[in-house]
């Protein structure tokens, strides 16, 4: 139970490496506030958590109203917020010359933008509380150039790099305020992330994935979720400003 009673917003938490999350989180002991785009899978996900220690906020955290409400919701129903997951995000692939001023506004808002909205919301709380643990989603894209399906993913990778910066940049900001930022860092993650016709072609793409790791296999999500475990935990109490690499040794090479 090391979480026990810790009050964890998790966003992105209908699927893959949120929802790993969540479950796992629960068991830990925390009360959540979750939230995701997808309603309907963030209810499936609260009757798997228990309703009694969750609450769900349903929208999109690039928008300043959802991220708002997502702090007021944890303060209304548990009077505090102690550990803030930003994990929503997606992934996108496309050639600068190609790339729509909408399409990099849209990426730049859902994976970044949210990021920054819901520190920005949060952060008042945890400084109210002298502690807090903030983890980011970054990526094994936030330090290398990659390509898939003949094209960049160069728009995605910014906004992974960014993520890296923003915990950096807010780890040194609120450390003596008792407030630790950290992020994990995934490689290859089978979630639902990556979107194939059939589910022949998504079986295909993961096992030729597997091949980039050393290990030989793409990570699950619940591998990930115990590294955001162990960052927001106070096993962590002197970690802070951290990109904590999972990607099976590719980083390594």
């Amino acid at each position: 139970m090391r979480l026990r009673d810790k009050v964890t917003i998790v966003t992105g938490a209908a699927s893959g490496i949120g929802r790993a999350t969540a479950l796992l989180f629960a068991s830990e002991g925390a009360r959540l506030v979750l939230n995701d785009i997808d309603s309907q899978g963030l209810e499936t996900v609260l009757l798997q958590t228990g309703r009694d220690k969750t609450r769900a906020v349903a929208g999109n955290v690039a928008e300043e109203e959802t991220a708002r409400r997502l702090a007021h919701e944890a303060m209304s129903a548990f009077g505090r917020i102690d550990v803030l997951v930003n994990n929503a995000g997606v992934h996108f692939v496309r050639d600068i010359t190609d790339m729509t001023v909408e399409e990099w506004d849209r990426l730049m808002d859902i994976n970044l933008k949210s990021m920054f909205l819901c520190c920005k919301h949060v952060i008042p709380h945890m400084l109210r509380q002298k502690s807090g643990s903030i983890v980011n989603l970054a990526s094994i894209s936030s330090f290398v150039g990659q390509e898939m399906d003949g094209a960049s993913t160069f728009a995605y990778n910014i906004t992974k790099a960014g993520a890296l910066q923003l915990t950096k940049s807010l780890a040194t900001r609120y450390a003596a305020d008792g407030i630790r930022i950290n992020c994990v860092c995934p490689g290859n993650v089978e979630t639902n992330i990556v979107k194939r016709t059939t589910a022949g072609e998504v079986a295909e793409f993961w096992r030729q994935a597997a091949h980039s790791e050393p290990m030989g296999r793409n990570a699950q999500p619940i591998e990930i979720a115990n590294a955001i475990l162990f960052l927001a935990a106070d096993e962590a109490s002197f970690v802070t400003g951290c990109p904590l690499v999972v990607d099976g040794g590719y980083l390594a090479r």
